[in-house]
């Protein structure tokens, strides 16, 4: 582990770490998010390699309940694209059966595989987030994602809990068939003399 680093309780969010994205995306993202409770935890820690920090978002994304992702414009190909690391801690969301929720900026071409990566995608312009009506529908879809996630770990709970009885179910079962297995086999070594 590198440094004083913990390991996200609820979910990761990927994000551009420029100053300028900070300071206006990200922050407000942020304030969203947790008013509606959600923690977000994001990898920044400076003077770590790529090879570190991609050991770190393999460690992090699988014990998330989700991926948050906020595209902000970085290179302009027939269109802008996002942070390559914002797309790439995208896929490993997905690779991890994780729920994948982006909000794009506006101007970001969503071509390829990008417009159908993420469970939802929210175009959002960060020079409306002072507009009400823009701040509403953001809330909006934090609120939504709230109530997904934890529609998500209701499920999974009920999942594992049906698994485990099912493995008991069949360790019971087994049990049982061993005992009988043993009396039938004991029953037979005195039927016989032995």
């Amino acid at each position: 582990m590198y440094g004083s680093l913990r390991m996200p309780q609820m979910t990761f969010l990927s994000c551009s770490l420029r100053p300028e994205d900070d300071a206006q995306v990200n922050a407000y993202f942020r304030d969203i998010f947790g008013f509606y409770g959600i923690e977000t935890e994001t990898i920044n820690i400076p003077g770590l390699s790529e090879e570190q920090v991609l050991e770190l978002v393999k460690q992090y994304i699988p014990r998330c309940e989700g991926v948050i992702v906020l595209w902000t414009p970085r290179y302009f190909i027939n269109g802008y694209l996002p942070s390559i690391w914002a797309i790439l801690e995208s896929v490993v969301g997905v690779a991890k059966d994780k729920p994948v929720y982006i909000f794009y900026e506006q101007g970001i071409s969503l071509e390829g595989p990008l417009k159908v990566l993420g469970n939802v995608r929210v175009e959002f312009n960060r020079f409306f987030f002072c507009n009400q009506e823009e701040h509403e529908r953001l809330c909006a879809w934090a609120q939504w994602i709230k109530g997904d996630m934890e529609r998500n770990k209701t499920e999974d709970s009920r999942r594992n809990l049906g698994n485990a009885i099912w493995v008991g179910i069949a360790a019971v079962s087994l049990f049982v068939l061993g005992f009988v297995a043993g009396k039938a086999f004991s029953s037979k070594k005195t039927a016989s003399g032995h």
